[in-house]
């Protein structure tokens, strides 16, 4: 993999990553439980500097926040470009109710909303979910380009 130290595409990521990554952990769970995934439109992808730099964010945007077990997943395919990074720490006895508690929550809502759009037919988009994520961090990307740029 390529070194994009000094890049200035890869600190900008960086710095926005590491706050959504922050969110992505459960509130009381000691920075532990987190995830984030991103799905954009390959061209989109290919602009912030293409997905091995996308996923080199991830991986240094984690680590700067303790996660030293992480797993980053992702690739291009014909309509989307996919990339995540997932904390694969083993979670201390103190957070483990806290974080359980917030998967379980964040499947209970994901069924809710499901059981909502069978119901009327309405789509919503699921708290955490994907859409949510890429949404929040096309926002937080804008705003660190109108600061930067």
């Amino acid at each position: 993999m390529p070194s994009f130290a000094g890049d200035p595409r890869h600190e900008r990521l960086v710095a926005v990553l590491v706050p959504l990554l922050r969110r992505s952990c459960p509130s009381g769970g000691g920075g532990f439980g987190g995830s984030y995934e991103l799905r954009l439109a390959v061209d989109e992808a290919e602009a912030l500097g293409g997905m091995d730099l996308i996923r080199s964010a991830m991986r240094k945007a984690a680590r700067s926040l303790g996660w030293s077990r992480l797993q980053t997943f992702g690739g291009l395919y014909p309509q989307v470009a996919v990339a995540g990074v997932v904390d694969r720490r083993e979670v201390p006895e103190e957070f483990a109710a806290v974080v359980e508690d917030y998967r379980l929550d964040r499947m209970a809502a994901s069924a809710e909303v499901i059981s909502e759009t069978l119901k009327d037919g309405r789509r919503r988009a699921v708290p955490g979910s994907v859409f949510v994520t890429t949404q929040e961090f096309r926002a937080a990307f804008a705003a660190a380009e109108g600061v930067a740029g």
